[in-house]
């Protein structure tokens, strides 16, 4: 998906992204991408159907602790309907993965969490705690086996499940990289939240950069991400929005290295150049997502609002950003390939309409959103990783990272595929 291949002639602007940008930010490639799919991969219609059957008991179980006939609830053939109105349908989400065996069947009496025994509420934030910890050090251990050479800092993101010491701290001890590894935690920032970690690395290469006296350094850091979603399904309630919610995400594993952008020959294949990032918070915007720990689970707020505080505020930051690294804006939108965090349909369908973007330059969010769903932070690496491995995507092309998160945050990034030849 070049630019070339995309059918567009080649420009004074498409040679200048095969060159760095004037302002000489730009220290690292993001590269090496591994993602791990979940142990349960089950289609949209299925996921569906056990939502409203699971919601229908979650309300006759609420029912029976309140002392409500049958009659009084809601049916479980209008649950089903609810679901089917407002829940992701197979069209936009096609598969989406689990770690949790509960969603695989309908055995009531076999569940392991979902199973209503203790009220309709589903499981205890402890229990739910305490299925992410044992789910992040099995795939953590995946990832970082004692045969691979220890990274110097592995920066852990995530937020549906915090545990200390962290699988990550776990694994480094276990590995005896105790005196090579430093692990820091980037947590609960939601669907935004690779971006920040980018951020993060780029100042632990810098001091790197630093120390070595200015010179190309071999300093690695890992980005480790660990979103299990699918454990903070609401069950006893029924609304639009949290319906939206629980057919939308899904449970997503995935690291890679950032390394120095001299040190383009230690990535497998190709790698993104960051050249810019920029982060901004709509004003106004507090309450339009919001992800809290409750009693029985975590437990987010999507407002109806999100797609038009992007819509009236995502030009004026695409300038910005743009201005930046000293390109022009609508020459970026004309041309580049577009990474965004597919935080539902309507919003890669917004920014597709406002900033004039056709499918082709889209193609990787919408692939990643029908094949595994919303991951959260997960989200937005499994989208360079899809460009990565892309052969169509030329190398130089600018790739232009967008993703929303709570604040409500616009965070971006301009970055440029490299390709290790």
């Amino acid at each position: 998906m070049g630019l070339t291949k995309l059918g567009i002639r080649e420009t004074a602007f498409e040679n200048c992204l095969r060159k760095p940008f004037a302002t000489g930010d730009s220290i690292l490639i993001l590269c090496n991408f591994r993602s791990i799919r979940p142990r349960y991969l089950l289609d949209q219609e299925t996921t569906l159907s056990w939502l409203a059957e699971a919601h229908a008991r979650a309300e006759s179980r609420k029912d029976a602790c309140i002392g409500k006939s049958d009659s009084e609830g809601l049916s479980a053939d209008r649950i089903a309907r609810i679901v089917k109105r407002y829940g992701c349908s197979s069209e936009q989400i096609a598969v989406r993965g689990t770690e949790i065996c509960d969603f695989t069947h309908t055995n009531w009496e076999k569940m392991e969490l979902f199973h209503f025994r203790d009220g309709p509420f589903g499981p205890s934030m402890s229990q739910r705690s305490a299925q992410f910890s044992e789910i992040s050090r099995r795939v953590c251990a995946q990832f970082f086996t004692p045969e691979i050479t220890a990274p110097d800092h592995v920066v852990h993101v995530t937020c549906t499940g915090y545990v200390s010491p962290s699988s990550a701290q776990e694994i480094a001890a276990k590995n005896n990289w105790q005196q090579k590894t430093v692990v820091t935690h980037a947590y609960h920032m939601g669907c935004y939240a690779a971006l920040p970690a980018v951020r993060i690395v780029e100042g632990f290469l810098a001091k790197a950069r630093l120390n070595a006296g200015n010179r190309s350094s071999d300093y690695r850091a890992d980005i480790f991400h660990t979103e299990v979603c699918s454990l903070h399904v609401q069950l006893q309630d029924h609304s639009p929005e949290q319906l939206v919610v629980q057919s939308l995400f899904a449970d997503g594993f995935i690291v890679y290295s950032a390394v120095h952008h001299e040190e383009i020959g230690r990535a497998n294949g190709a790698g993104l150049r960051v050249d810019a990032l920029q982060e901004e918070i709509i004003p106004e915007t507090e309450t339009a997502i919001t992800w809290d720990c409750s009693e029985w689970g975590m437990r987010m707020r999507l407002s109806s609002i999100v797609p038009e505080a992007i819509s009236a505020n995502l030009v004026a930051y695409m300038q910005r950003l743009c201005k930046r690294c000293n390109v022009s804006f609508e020459e970026t939108c004309a041309n580049a390939v577009f990474a965004v965090h597919p935080g539902g349909p309507k919003i890669i369908d917004r920014i597709q309409a406002l900033l004039g973007l056709r499918d082709e330059q889209l193609q990787a969010s919408r692939h990643i959103l029908k094949t595994c769903g919303n991951m959260s932070s997960a989200t937005l690496p499994h989208v360079w990783e899809n460009i990565c491995a892309d052969s169509s995507v030329s190398n130089g092309t600018m790739v232009v990272s967008l993703a929303f998160g709570p604040g409500l945050c616009i965070s971006g990034a301009l970055m440029r595929k490299i390709v290790n030849t």
